[in-house]
Order: C-alpha cells, then sequence, then structure tokens
C-alpha cells in the first residue's frame, strides 16, 4: 500500500516538474561521442565489476566515461570514480537529495546510458532532468519522460542491452 503510494507520488513529481524536454537534445556521429555517462545499479556487485570492465572499452576508444550508480545501503566498490546514491541520500518517495547529483545531472554529456535493467527510481530520477544530449534507456511506454531513445530487449541480458546501444549510435550520421 505505502510503496504504491511512494510510486504515485513519485510520478507525479516527475511529470509536475519541468523537466529538460526544453533541453536541445541531439545525436552525434559515434566517433564525434566524447563523453559518455552510465547509470549503473550496485545490487549485485560481481554484475557491477563485469560491467564496469566492459564499459572500460570505451576508454580505449578515448571516450571519457562516468557514472552514478544506486545502491540500497554500502557501495559495493568505494575505490571506483563513481558516485553512489543509496537509500540514505533520498527523500521518503525516492527523490535524490545530495548536491553531487545535482553537479552530475548539471553536465552536457554527448550520451548518458541507463544500465539498469529493474525499474530504478533514482536512476529514472537522474536521467529525466539529465542535461546529457541523448539518453538512452530500456523501453518502458510510460517512461518516455526519462529518455530521448528506448531499446527494446527480449531478455534482459546488459551486454546484448549494450550491444544493440552501440549498434544504433554508430549507425548515426
Amino acid at each position: 500500500m505505502i510503496k504504491s503510494i511512494k510510486n504515485i507520488l513519485f510520478g507525479r513529481f516527475i511529470r509536475s516538474k519541468p523537466y529538460t524536454d526544453t533541453y536541445e537534445r541531439k545525436t552525434k556521429e559515434y566517433a564525434k561521442i566524447k563523453t559518455m555517462a552510465f547509470l549503473v545499479d550496485g545490487s549485485d556487485p560481481i554484475a557491477l565489476r563485469e560491467l564496469i570492465n566492459y564499459l572500460h572499452k570505451y576508454i580505449d576508444e578515448g571516450k571519457k566515461i562516468s557514472f552514478i550508480g544506486y545502491v540500497k545501503k554500502l557501495p559495493p566498490f568505494e575505490d571506483e570514480d563513481i558516485i553512489w546514491v543509496t537509500n540514505k541520500d533520498m527523500n521518503w518517495i525516492g527523490i535524490p537529495k545530495m548536491q553531487k547529483i545535482k553537479h552530475f545531472i548539471e553536465k552536457d554529456f554527448d550520451v548518458l546510458i541507463n544500465t539498469s535493467m529493474q525499474v530504478n527510481r533514482p536512476l529514472e530520477y537522474i536521467s529525466t532532468y539529465s542535461k546529457a544530449a541523448l539518453r538512452i534507456g530500456k523501453f518502458d511506454p510510460k517512461k518516455t519522460y526519462c529518455y530521448d531513445f528506448m531499446m527494446r530487449i527480449e531478455h534482459d541480458n546488459i551486454y546484448a542491452y549494450l550491444e544493440q546501444v552501440e549498434h544504433y549510435l554508430k549507425m548515426v550520421k
């Protein structure tokens, strides 16, 4: 009961605020993408470590990458350059209230990709208000306010999802 009330209030909050629809969204050729931001879920440390190792391939391609992650209690990797959001960093309906989040949202990334395969309110909030030129996430017809480009995938396989995202980004001219 309380969870459904929180979900309703979170949805109303997101839709009531003038989010960044007015911000100029644009796509770039893959070769011209210089900055990428990834939203990550820290609930499974082993899967997260594998994902971070996989995403470091973009550094080898000359792209600057940034991470922001959500975990309920304690961050699994405090030595990594990841901004962590925990339950204590949010208000009672799931809105992050940290200053670091506001700075992250204000950065002009070329691409922001939500890698969470599950519903994750803090990461959806960050994506919604991000000033990234292109916001990408998993397809959900109810989340059009979060993303500019959504990927429909058959299985919750993060690597297939990321390969599909990269495939479409490379098609942009």
